[in-house]
């Protein structure tokens, strides 16, 4: 069976091939361009960047497959092709005062993956466009899911929905003959968009004995079936009633051995992103029995967290520190998860068993990477000064001794999350004077720091000018594109104004790296100066052709400058685009806005089958977008603050979703 798979390469700096490949239901790859998943892969995509040596505790990637199989070897990376920095197994820190301005080599320790799986609620465009006043998110976790109600013009309104968006996704659905990668995105886009009332669709198509509207019976391939169950999940305004009877279906899902551990593992999920904590005891009851392979068990911890549940916060910590559940061993990866849900469920509590945890000297690596995000979390969330303060000390000693660079990263960024003076002290000392690689880190700690905090209005003036001007210094410093953009970026979270007039020439500069170009774009857009000059230097970035990816950048730039003409130029590159890989990139740039002028485009798009499925599939998924009245979309809480070196395949597949 044709599986159609593309991944948009969000950030970084390769050229992008025409892809013969889409994920059926709109995927975002989060990570940097060469991060594909291991066996995922179109031909000539560059390899991912295999993680760093085990040394005989680390559970960095993959080990089996979605059913069980033993996950494919990533093999060798590609070391040619690209504009940008290739993977490669152990990157060289560069050396001398600024860096080399040579290309690094790209591993999981790229601060850009962690960028991707958490940039949501600051990129959250429809946030920035609708809100009409500043969001009520925490400064400090980085949290940010607020749910105002929001207006404004642009806005799709419920008619709109109800009657264009709607009947052009039922009717992909009843269309027999489209292929399968189309129904899996109008399931999605329904799930966002749609009500009570689908509940019975989505379940036939679940089981798949589903009837179109002229009685024939749709043969539906995996990819409309799991998306069927992902998109009960994402079924907004739920209420008592409606959670219930998702639940039941869930359950039978995910008890129902005779489905792949796909939808068995998104039917956990669903129950969690419906926070329905009337189904834990039941999902506890399944993680306690015998399971083929890591992709339900972690589900099930994952869900369990989602619900916001803490009556089982007690046995989370102790699957994470003792590796045991009735009797029964917990694999690590699985493990790693419980930290996971310890996070979501957010209760502070916990902290002193989680510092032992990242003090241990025995405890493996993954599991400790969990502990120190949590402890970023819940170390903002206590009202305990002295509990913050040891938190901070915690983090600190890990830094110094974990000898794991990625956990020491999850580490940096966990102190600003708890943003106490020595916590941001340590990240200043850090963004000047440490290791290479941990440098872009804290340089996006201290503006994500800003960012939320100013928000919040709880930020001192002289303690952001003390991060303005070592984030200024330092941005100056560096040569090689990767550390710069990241400290640019930086700048841009911190709303510093003074760096508008470099980004602005960087941005507009076609000789320069259009990695650091396409940061500048996002930059100038999170400071949010709309004069004349930022605008050309964005729109000209846009109508690039040579990288699909600084246009990708430009378009949020401005949104973010709330650019009235941005979404015409987007429509407009649309009609003129070729390649799917272009259509993609913009149809994802449209749906983000949100802007209801883009439906009528999308549905013809959609309903031409003249039309490539890859375009099809994504302009479905572009119109769930469009009818996603959610400020946040509720995939993106999965993402945020998420472990990804503690991979399983099911919940992988399941974060590319948009």
């Amino acid at each position: 069976m044709l599986r159609l798979r593309f991944w948009m390469l969000l950030l970084g700096t390769l050229l992008c091939v025409p892809a013969p490949f889409v994920s059926a239901h709109g995927g975002s790859y989060r990570g940097p361009p060469g991060g594909v998943p291991p066996g995922l892969r179109p031909p000539g995509d560059p390899e991912p960047p295999p993680p760093p040596p085990s040394n005989g505790d680390d559970t960095g990637g993959p080990t089996s497959g979605p059913d069980g199989t033993p996950a494919p070897d990533p093999g060798i990376p590609d070391s040619g092709g690209g504009d940008g920095p290739q993977p490669g197994p152990n990157p060289t820190p560069p050396t001398g005062r600024g860096g080399p301005a040579t290309k690094k080599p790209l591993t999981y320790e790229s601060w850009r993956f962690w960028w991707g799986y958490n940039k949501a609620p600051i990129l959250n465009l429809k946030d920035h466009i609708y809100s009409t006043g500043p969001s009520s998110v925490s400064a400090l976790a980085h949290g940010g899911f607020n749910r105002e109600n929001r207006r404004n013009v642009l806005r799709p309104t419920r008619r709109a929905i109800e009657l264009a968006i709607l009947p052009a996704l039922l009717r992909t659905i009843n269309r027999k003959g489209d292929h399968e990668d189309i129904h899996g995105g109008a399931m999605v886009a329904v799930g966002k968009i749609g009500g009570v009332r689908h509940l019975s669709m989505l379940e036939a198509a679940l089981f798949n004995r589903y009837k179109n509207d002229r009685g024939q019976k749709m043969d539906f391939g995996y990819q409309a079936t799991e998306s069927a169950v992902l998109a009960l999940g994402l079924l907004p305004n739920a209420d008592e009633t409606t959670r219930k009877a998702i639940r039941e279906i869930c359950l039978r899902a995910l008890q129902d051995k005779s489905l792949r551990t796909r939808e068995r593992s998104w039917a956990a999920i669903a129950i969690g992103l419906q926070r329905d904590t009337g189904a834990t005891r039941a999902l506890m009851m399944e993680f306690g029995k015998k399971h083929a392979n890591h992709n339900v068990p972690a589900a099930i911890l994952a869900a369990v967290g989602l619900t916001g549940d803490t009556q089982y916060l007690d046995t989370m910590v102790s699957i994470l520190n003792t590796g045991r559940y009735n009797r029964a061993n917990v694999p690590d990866r699985v493990r790693a998860f419980a930290g996971y849900a310890i996070t979501k469920m957010g209760d502070p509590r916990v902290l002193p068993e989680l510092m032992k945890t990242v003090r241990s000297r025995s405890m493996r690596k993954v599991i400790k990477r969990s502990a120190a995000i949590a402890i970023g979390v819940l170390g903002q969330a206590t009202d305990d000064e002295d509990v913050k303060k040891e938190s901070v000390r915690a983090l600190q000693h890990y830094i110094r001794n974990a000898k794991d660079a990625s956990g020491e990263n999850f580490a940096i960024i966990a102190l600003s999350q708890i943003g106490t003076p020595d916590a941001i002290a340590t990240l200043l000392r850090i963004a000047k004077d440490g290791r290479y690689s941990q440098r872009p880190f804290a340089a996006l700690g201290l503006g994500t720091y800003v960012w939320y905090a100013t928000k919040n209005d709880s930020i001192e003036r002289e303690t952001r000018s003390k991060i303005v001007k070592t984030l200024t210094k330092l941005s100056d410093k560096y040569k090689d594109a990767d550390t710069k953009a990241a400290f640019l970026l930086a700048r841009g979270l911190a709303k510093d104004k003074t760096a508008v007039p470099t980004l602005t020439a960087l941005a507009s500069k076609r000789s320069a790296n259009p990695l650091a170009r396409a940061f500048a774009c996002e930059a100038l857009g999170l400071i949010g100066v709309s004069n004349r000059e930022v605008k050309e230097s964005l729109t000209m970035a846009l109508k690039e052709r040579r990288s699909v990816i600084l246009r990708r950048s430009a378009a949020t730039g401005l949104s973010l400058l709330h650019d009235s003409n941005v979404l015409p130029l987007l429509l407009e590159e649309l009609r003129r685009a070729k390649s799917f890989t272009v259509q993609s990139q913009l149809i994802q740039a449209i749906g983000t806005i949100g802007d209801q002028k883009a439906i009528a485009p999308l549905v013809n798009l959609l309903d031409d089958t003249n039309e490539q499925p890859q375009t099809r599939a994504m302009a479905a998924v572009g119109l769930g977008m469009i009818g996603d009245l959610e400020k946040l979309p509720r995939l993106a809480e999965l993402s945020h603050n998420y472990n990804y070196r503690a991979s399983v395949p099911d919940i992988d597949e399941l974060l590319y979703i948009l």
